[in-house]
């Protein structure tokens, strides 16, 4: 799937709609008080591009540089999240991973005296 970037008319509405001022929201819920200046500021997908292909003026917001950098790093985690429900969710997994030693899906099982034993013969080691 490729990013989908804003049309120009896009851009056009949004930077119109934001009325010279960041569209960021903070963390007490108000708007960013910054004021939007040429080349100093940044299209933003509301909804990740790497979750959809939704390149509307919907998704689109205008937000100065420190919000941009900020909102970034909180897609960052959400998308990291997502992918790794998707593939939880298919059956895909990382074929280096190596299960806990003692867990159930290791060959061996620690017993209550200290002993350890092969699960599937049943052999002390």
């Amino acid at each position: 799937m490729s990013r989908r970037e804003f049309s120009k008319a896009v851009q056009r509405a949004a930077l119109a709609r934001a009325v010279g001022r960041c569209e960021g929201a903070l963390t007490d819920g108000s708007r960013c008080p910054c004021s939007l200046q040429a080349g100093r500021f940044h299209y933003d997908h509301i909804i990740p591009a790497a979750l959809t292909e939704d390149a509307s003026l919907d998704n689109c917001q205008v937000l100065c540089r420190p919000c941009h950098a900020a909102k970034t790093v909180i897609d960052l985690g959400t998308i990291a999240r997502v992918r790794r429900q998707r593939d939880r969710h298919v059956g895909i997994v990382d074929p280096h991973r190596r299960p806990l030693p003692g867990s159930r899906a290791s060959p061996f099982k620690r017993l209550i005296g200290g002993g350890i034993i092969r699960r599937d013969t049943g052999e002390r080691l």
